[in-house]
């Protein structure tokens, strides 16, 4: 064996190592999380600066990684060629050639694919760290050549790519739920943090107190009238109306009742306890109204729908519920649970609870819509016609002509509701 031989089994040695290290680096690079990156970053990690740089044009690290393993792949070749046409006896002809081929792909896939990428998926953090460098360097370097093969893709895919998130929120959802399972988070943080999540994409109509289920007091009614009304349903905020619910004139605390109250010789004059009472429309995110509510005091709100009317009222306390669960102390008014689970087959629902909370609880798959947020509103909106005060409860036909495989309850209340 010459001098020659020798130079072209190191170059095909070299061009396999140098193709292994790209595929490894390309996996590691892929393999590691952005949060974890980030949070590197976030530590004073240079390296790891530099890396989350490259994450953030993977185009630009994946197409240097590329062009390198292509070009050692090549050189392997042609150094296997000149090996096989040196040391191949000439008679084997096509099968030579055939062996030849089929060795080296064997060779390759052990050594420049399969074997690198195990290896980095089982070090991706270290070894993204470690090439992070060297690869930014050579993306400058081969920034011509870079350039002619972006322009290419785009050309071919129609255009730059939308960088995606960090995190969506179903990987969010599902991290919460790995996290739960492995004794990392609680059950209840899971909840909060998930309703954290879902409130900003709620509606505030999605949570207020519907018009019809308001407790509100009369403008220029008694003292002893309000001291009932406000003793029988324990609430601390009421409003007051004037002729009817779409004029709302103001809001009365029971604490400045309770200050009237100490002055029984006083006339009673409601006016003069009412405060002023603020306004939002239904279609605001429950998110932003939250942010309103704290920063301007407000506790209680009239919600009104796309003609001014008032659709129901919302609290602070409402809102805050949507992120920790139920709130309630020694004077709420205890409530029938909405959804009551009979069997498999069966369960008692409230008509006025949410559509979508229903098809969460039960694994329903139900349709829903912008139309409706209430399991009544989706029985009649299928139905297309107001269900009848004698149609107690609903008819298992017409249950089933709107496909709800549930008996749906309606609550006539008596104004027992859970604004405070």
């Amino acid at each position: 064996m010459d001098g020659q031989s020798y130079g072209e089994i190191a170059l095909l040695v070299i061009c396999v190592a140098v193709a292994g290290l790209a595929s490894a680096t390309e996996t590691a690079m892929t393999s590691i999380g952005r949060l974890r990156v980030r949070h590197l970053v976030d530590e004073g990690s240079q390296a790891a600066a530099v890396l989350e740089r490259l994450q953030q044009d993977p185009n630009r690290f994946l197409s240097t990684v590329l062009v390198v393993n292509t070009l050692a792949l090549i050189l392997a070749s042609f150094a296997t060629t000149l090996l096989s046409v040196r040391y191949m006896p000439p008679s084997f002809g096509f099968l030579g050639d055939l062996l030849v081929s089929l060795g080296l792909s064997v060779f390759l896939l052990i050594f420049a694919e399969v074997t690198p990428k195990t290896i980095a998926i089982r070090r991706a953090e270290s070894l993204a760290l470690r090439a992070a460098g060297p690869v930014d360097a050579l993306a400058r370097v081969l920034r011509p050549v870079l350039w002619f093969i972006t322009l290419v893709s785009r050309a071919i895919t129609g255009g730059r790519a939308a960088r995606a998130p960090y995190l969506t929120e179903q990987e969010l959802m599902t991290l919460l739920h790995v996290s739960e399972e492995q004794g990392v988070i609680e059950e209840e943080e899971r909840e909060m943090i998930h309703g954290i999540i879902e409130i900003g994409d709620k509606l505030v109509r999605e949570v207020m107190v519907p018009r019809t289920d308001i407790t509100a007091l009369p403008r220029g009614c008694s003292r002893d009238e309000v001291v009932r009304v406000f003793r029988e349903h324990g609430h601390t905020r009421l409003p007051v109306y004037e002729g009817d619910l779409d004029h709302i004139a103001g809001l009365v605390n029971v604490k400045d009742l309770v200050l009237s109250l100490a002055e029984p010789d006083q006339p009673f004059d409601l006016d003069a306890l009412m405060r002023p009472i603020h306004y939002t429309p239904q279609s605001k995110k429950v998110d932003e109204l939250l942010h309103q509510m704290q920063s301007e005091k407000i506790h209680l709100m009239i919600v009104l729908d796309e003609y001014g009317g008032t659709a129901g009222l919302v609290t602070l306390e409402d809102l805050l519920e949507e992120i920790v669960g139920e709130i309630r102390d020694e004077y709420d008014i205890a409530e029938e649970e909405p959804v009551t689970v009979v069997d498999h087959h069966e369960a008692i629902v409230d008509a006025s609870y949410p559509m979508a909370e229903l098809n969460e609880l039960l694994d329903l798959g139900l349709e829903e819509s912008e139309d409706y947020d209430s399991v009544g509103g989706y029985v009649m909106a299928t139905l297309g016609r107001v269900r009848l005060r004698s149609e107690r409860p609903w008819p298992e036909p017409v249950l089933e002509e709107a496909g709800l495989p549930v008996q749906s309850r309606s609550q006539l209340r008596d104004g027992s509701n859970n604004h405070r």
